[in-house]
């Protein structure tokens, strides 16, 4: 096991080595980047305006992390992330809090059990360990479950769920053991350029000096760089949310993750009780343009209402949701591309600049994956993977069109478990 260093961060306007990276935003993906970054031997700078790294919508995610996937680069993106964290403590001396119990997919039509058939053929080819299970089987892994209400279910070996803020917070306390500097209430307000290039990022404490830059600022993005001046980015931040149950007696260790998609939603365990959620049909879309500049997360209101709605469909499935008092609600937010894939690559006309948004509700489980992309692209020159399927320029002339962005990334998340 590597040894721990405590670093001092010191708090200083002075310009920094030249040749440095930073990274403007620090959730789970800049914390990711930055950690792949030092890995690599880059110099990094991570500059987060939060009094803390992780503080917006990193730890209001479910942490799923399910291996079957169309995107063949996607599914060897959670392939590595499994086999990072898997090992993440041991390597790092910091526990990202990965647990591997398997995902349950259950069927409550013929039609989603013919998708199944479809789905365990996908990951046969991609090497992924899914069947089919008896419902004796299913009430074994999970024992609150109504099994007489479920048509069928399929069983992922290997699936499983991390803590996103713990899992944070191992990523930034790694890249701190390599040299990393993390500058909290540090809020990033233009871009210094040079021929084109970019030179410097401008804060509320001063300027620091960069040789490239990387916006991972999550649904922030887009206003970021509109900005500085450098266009925006093709997606619509849209709410989403969650809710823990209070601890009941009788959830096993083994309980896997359960995704209940014809009604939409998902249940795993936490803290002795339940953490569920859902993709709702008509989802509420947030305009962060028409929202004041210091607009954080806690300003969401508690989705008490949808919440409700996705006890009421989850209780046939799983009656005892209907008695379970809440213990915590999430509001969170998240941001779709009209085809549900993420944003990554070099923001055109602006070189040495990086933007990674659009995280699709799939941000806890492509961390690992956008860390190693960007370091090695930024330090290399290539990302190791063919990067097409989330390139800034996809959409050509449509990208322009905000209300085409708006509606297609609403039907994206609206139909998230929809059989395709």
């Amino acid at each position: 096991m590597r040894r721990q260093v405590a670093l001092s961060l010191p708090m200083s306007n002075s310009m920094n080595a030249a040749g440095e990276v930073v990274v403007v935003g620090g959730g789970i993906w800049g914390l990711s980047t930055a950690y792949h970054l030092a890995e690599l031997g880059g110099t990094v700078r991570v500059l987060e305006r939060n009094a803390d790294v992780a503080q917006e919508t990193t730890p209001r995610a479910a942490g799923l992390v399910g291996q079957i996937r169309t995107s063949p680069t996607m599914c060897r993106a959670i392939g590595y992330a499994l086999d990072l964290l898997s090992d993440f403590a041991e390597a790092t001396g910091h526990d990202p809090g990965l647990r591997r119990p398997g995902s349950l997919l259950v069927a409550l039509t013929s039609e989603r059990m013919e998708a199944y058939e479809r789905q365990i053929d996908l990951a046969g080819r991609s090497g992924v360990e899914a069947a089919f299970v008896s419902h004796d089987e299913m009430q074994r892994l999970c024992p609150a479950m109504d099994v007489s209400q479920v048509k069928g279910g399929v069983f992922v070996t290997g699936d499983g769920y991390v803590d996103p803020a713990r899992c944070a917070q191992a990523y930034a306390a790694a890249a701190r053991d390599r040299g990393v500097r993390i500058e909290c209430n540090t809020e990033a307000k233009g871009l210094e350029m040079q021929a084109g290039k970019v030179c410097a990022v401008d804060t509320n404490r001063g300027r620091f000096e960069a040789d490239r830059v990387i916006v991972t600022s999550g649904p922030w993005s887009g206003r970021l760089l509109r900005g500085f001046g450098l266009g925006s980015l093709p997606m619509q931040t849209i709410r989403h949310q969650r809710a823990r149950t209070i601890a009941v007696a009788g959830v096993p260790e083994h309980h896997p993750v359960v995704r209940v998609t014809d009604v939409s939603c998902y249940v795993r365990p936490e803290q002795g009780g339940y953490l569920y959620g859902f993709f709702e049909p008509d989802p509420t879309l947030i305009d962060l343009d028409v929202l004041p500049a210091d607009f954080c997360t806690d300003d969401v209101a508690e989705p008490r209402d949808k919440i409700a709605e996705a006890a009421r469909r989850l209780t046939p499935i799983f009656p005892a949701l209907g008695d379970l008092q809440i213990a915590e609600y999430s509001q969170g937010v998240t941001s779709f591309a009209p085809d549900g894939n993420y944003l990554i690559g070099p923001v055109p006309d602006a070189e040495g600049v990086f933007v990674a948004s659009g995280c699709a509700a799939l941000g806890i489980a492509g961390s690992a994956a956008i860390g190693r992309w960007l370091a090695r692209w930024i330090l290399d020159g290539d990302s190791g993977d063919d990067l097409g399927e989330f390139g800034l320029r996809r959409f050509s002339d449509r990208a322009d069109d905000r209300s085409w962005v708006r509606s297609e990334s609403r039907e994206f998340y609206a139909s998230y478990y929809s059989i395709r």
